[in-house]
C-alpha cells in the first residue's frame, strides 16, 4: 500500500490497486459459486452455522468503532499530537471497515435479497436489529465525521466545532458492545452468557483499530505520505499491549472458572478447547497475546517501526483466533441434555474455513483496502512534515 500513496505513484491505476481490484474479483467468483451451489461449499453446518464470515464481521465493526475512538479522543482529551491523523483513521472506519463489515454478514445470509429484511422487517428486539442500526449509524457518522475533519484541516471551520460530532463519535465507538449482545443473550449458551464478553469486545476493538492504524502509519511513513514520529507508534503499541494484558486475563478466567469445577457442560466445553480438538487454536491465541504483548510492551525510547509493526500484526491475529475460539467452543459443545445417543453425532471440530470461504473473504477484505488506498489518493488526508 505504500506504493499507493507516494507522490510519484499517486494514479489510480497503480500497482496495488490493481492487486487489490484482482483479489476483489476472486472474491467475487467465489461468491457466485457459493451463490449457485449453496452453502454447502463451505466447511459451515449444523453446529458451526457461524464461521470466517462472522468472525470477519465481528473484527471490522471492531476496526470501525476504534477507529471512530481514535478520531474523536484527540479533540475530546487534549491530545494535540495524534490530530493529523485523525482523518486517515475517521475515513477507514467510514468507508473500508463499515463496507467490509456489511459484505461479510451479507454473504453469511446466503441469499442477498434477505438483507433487505433488516430494513422492511427489522425486529426492534432483536440484538441483530441493534447491529444493523449501530451498523448504518458508524457509515453515516464517520462521513460526517470525515468531512468535518477535513474542512478544520483545511482551515474552513474552526476545531472547536467538532466537539459535538467527536462526542456522538466516541458514544457511538463504545456502543460496538452491542455486537456482544447477539451472543451473550443467548441464554442456552453458556460460554457466551457472561457480562465479560462486552467487556471483550470492546477491547478487541480498540486493539483492532490501533493495530491496523500502527501498520498503516508504518507503510505511510515509509512512502512519506504521512510523518508520524516513532514515539506516537511506540505509545499506541503500549496502549495496544495493556488491552492485550486486560483480554488475556478474561481469557484466563474463563478458562479457570470453566476447568475448575471438574464436570458439567462448561468443563467439557473447555476441556475440548485447552487439551482435545481445539487445543491447537487455543495454544495459538496464548502464545500470539503474549508475542504481541511482550514485542509492543519493550521498554525503549525508539523502537523499530518494523518491530511495531510485526507487532501489531501479531495482535491482529490474536484478536481474530480470540474470537474464533469464543465462536468454536460454544458452536461445537452445545447444551443438549437429552437422554439417548448425541441428537448430531457428538461433538465434532475444529472449523476449518473452506477454499471457497477463503477466497471470498479475502476478496472482501482486498476491496476495502481498495476503498482505503482511493480515498488515500484522492482525498486530502495527508500530513505534513512535522
Amino acid at each position: 500500500m505504500a506504493v499507493v500513496t507516494n507522490t510519484k505513484k499517486s494514479g489510480v491505476l497503480n500497482l496495488w490497486n490493481l492487486i487489490f481490484a484482482s483479489f476483489a474479483v476472486l472474491g467475487v467468483v467465489c461468491w457466485g459459486l457459493q451463490l449457485s451451489k449453496g452453502l454447502q461449499v463451505t466447511n459451515l453446518g449444523t453446529h458451526n452455522m457461524w464461521g470466517l464470515y462472522i468472525v470477519g464481521f465481528m473484527f471490522f465493526t471492531g476496526v470501525a468503532a476504534g477507529c471512530l475512538l481514535f478520531a474523536a479522543v484527540p479533540y475530546l482529551f487534549k491530545l494535540d499530537a495524534f490530530k493529523p491523523y485523525t482523518p486517515i483513521a475517521s475515513y477507514l472506519g467510514a468507508v473500508a471497515s463499515i463496507v467490509a463489515a456489511s459484505l461479510f454478514i451479507i454473504v453469511d445470509i446466503g441469499n442477498p435479497e434477505r438483507a433487505w429484511l433488516f430494513i422492511t422487517s427489522g425486529n426492534l428486539s432483536s440484538p441483530m436489529f441493534w447491529d444493523f442500526i449501530m451498523l448504518a449509524s458508524y457509515m453515516v457518522i464517520s462521513v460526517i465525521f470525515t468531512r468535518q475533519l477535513l474542512l478544520v484541516k483545511a482551515g474552513k471551520k474552526a476545531e472547536e466545532a467538532l466537539r459535538p460530532i467527536a462526542w456522538l463519535a466516541f458514544l457511538a465507538g463504545i456502543l460496538v458492545t452491542v455486537t456482544s449482545f447477539v451472543f451473550c443473550f443467548q441464554v442456552a449458551r453458556p460460554l457466551w452468557n457472561t457480562p465479560v464478553q462486552p467487556l471483550s469486545f470492546l477491547i478487541a476493538a480498540l486493539v483492532a483499530a490501533l493495530a491496523v492504524m500502527i501498520v498503516l502509519a508504518c507503510l505511510l511513513n515509509r512512502s512519506e505520505y504521512i510523518h508520524m514520529p516513532t514515539t506516537l507508534l511506540a505509545k499506541m503499541g503500549k496502549v495496544v499491549a495493556a488491552l492485550l494484558c486486560a483480554e488475556l486475563i478474561i481469557v484466563a478466567t474463563e478458562v479457570l472458572i470453566g476447568l475448575y469445577p471438574g464436570s458439567g457442560e462448561e468443563h467439557a466445553a473447555f476441556s475440548w478447547l485447552v487439551a482435545g480438538k481445539g487445543a491447537v487454536g487455543f495454544w495459538a491465541e496464548l502464545g500470539a497475546l503474549l508475542a504481541a504483548i511482550g514485542i509492543l510492551a519493550m521498554p525503549g525510547k525508539a523502537p523499530k517501526r518494523g518491530s511495531l509493526a510485526a507487532g501489531a500484526i501479531i495482535a491482529l491475529i490474536a484478536v481474530y483466533l480470540v474470537k474464533s475460539n469464543l465462536l468454536q467452543v460454544q458452536l461445537f459443545n452445545p447444551l443438549l441434555n437429552l437422554p439417548g445417543p448425541p441428537v448430531y453425532g457428538g461433538t465434532t471440530g475444529p472449523y476449518v474455513p473452506s477454499l471457497i470461504e477463503i477466497g471470498l473473504s479475502l476478496g472482501i477484505v482486498a476491496l476495502g483496502a481498495l476503498l482505503l488506498n482511493l480515498g488515500l489518493s484522492k482525498l486530502n488526508l495527508r500530513t505534513s512534515r512535522q
